[in-house]
């Protein structure tokens, strides 16, 4: 299985702030992705205020948003820094996480299918 990140990036026209809507797997992996985007985001931005909606994801483990975390992108009231930038980051997170679709079990309603010849 193959996660796939997609990512739109929203900014205020008085450069004041950005939304970043995640779509898509966000995994340990994944989620690194997002950190040159938040930078230049912060670069952009005259005092960032920068929020990652994870809302709209198909999928979202644990350990991406741990590892988001990590790296100094948490909750609606940190000051992270990157690169020697300062702003507000902040997460907005579904209160379940959603597993990936793969891993998803349908059986289907009639029964397996055989070729009959």
């Amino acid at each position: 299985m193959r996660h796939t990140l997609s990512i739109t990036v929203k900014l205020d026209l008085d450069f004041r702030w950005a939304r970043i809507d995640v779509h898509g797997c966000l995994t340990q992996g994944s989620c690194r992705a997002l950190v040159p985007i938040v930078d230049r985001c912060f670069r952009i931005l005259q005092k960032p205020d920068v929020v990652i909606d994870l809302s709209g994801a198909q999928h979202i483990e644990d350990e991406g948003v741990n590892t988001l975390r990590g790296l100094g992108i948490v909750g609606p009231t940190s000051h992270p820094v990157l690169r020697e930038r300062t702003g507000t980051c902040s997460l907005v997170i579904p209160d379940d996480l959603p597993e990936c679709p793969s891993l998803r079990t349908n059986p289907r309603a009639h029964g397996s299918h055989r070729f009959v010849a």
